[in-house]
């Protein structure tokens, strides 16, 4: 599997992009800023972007999103309960960001527990509500990419709308704290970590 971390936009954001090395389809997690840098990875490694995958809808993270999708037809996904963040520049925070900000129009809504294959690739669907409702990791292969719901030694903000503190906490600890302690978190800022290493250190868990 081909793996690369994209860090864009003036929020540092992560993005990653995952890949068949036999088919070259590829899949992008959160399209943050910069499309342009997004679309060069492609071109220069001849991959063809089959789908994007939303963590959740923060600006953030969306704000390459349409120009993403207009050059590459890759279809959408995200979970149902993130709808409708979307489209609301108030839940969504555009409205203290951006003047404006589209967003695509076609996508395909998750429920957790989906499972979506691509070629060599599993994606598992994890919902994990708390920095938004519809807040989702993904147990990709044998790897999570975590989104802003849990970072090395540290969780996601819950002061944003509709946010909850204990949810992120509740959706944690019966959702990630599941898997393997060797098992890899990409998290949405920040470096990456382990299952474990947060278990035995993230004070929010301890």
């Amino acid at each position: 599997m081909i793996f690369h971390r994209f860090i864009l936009g003036s929020f540092v954001t992560n993005c990653y992009l995952v890949a068949d090395k036999d088919t070259k389809n590829a899949i992008l997690f959160d399209a943050p800023a910069d499309a342009d840098k997004i679309l060069d990875y492609l071109k220069k490694n001849d991959l063809t972007l089959k789908k994007v995958f939303l963590t959740h809808s923060h600006f953030d993270h969306i704000l390459a999103l349409q120009e993403v999708i207009d050059a590459t037809k890759a279809e959408l996904f995200l979970h149902k309960d993130e709808e409708k963040y979307l489209k609301n520049p108030e839940l969504n925070l555009v409205a203290e960001h951006c003047d404006k900000l589209n967003t695509p129009e076609s996508y395909q809504l998750l429920s957790d527990g989906d499972e979506l294959p691509l070629d060599s690739i599993n994606i598992k669907v994890i919902h994990t509500p708390g920095h938004t409702q519809g807040s989702t990791c993904y147990f990709v292969n044998d790897i999570l990419i975590s989104g802003d719901t849990l970072f090395a030694g540290s969780i996601g903000r819950t002061d944003f709308p509709l946010g909850s503190f204990d949810n992120i906490i509740n959706s944690i600890k019966t959702k990630l704290m599941l898997l393997d302690d060797e098992t890899k978190v990409y998290p949405g800022h920040g470096f990456s970590t382990t299952i474990g290493k947060q278990r035995k250190e993230n004070p929010f868990l301890i």
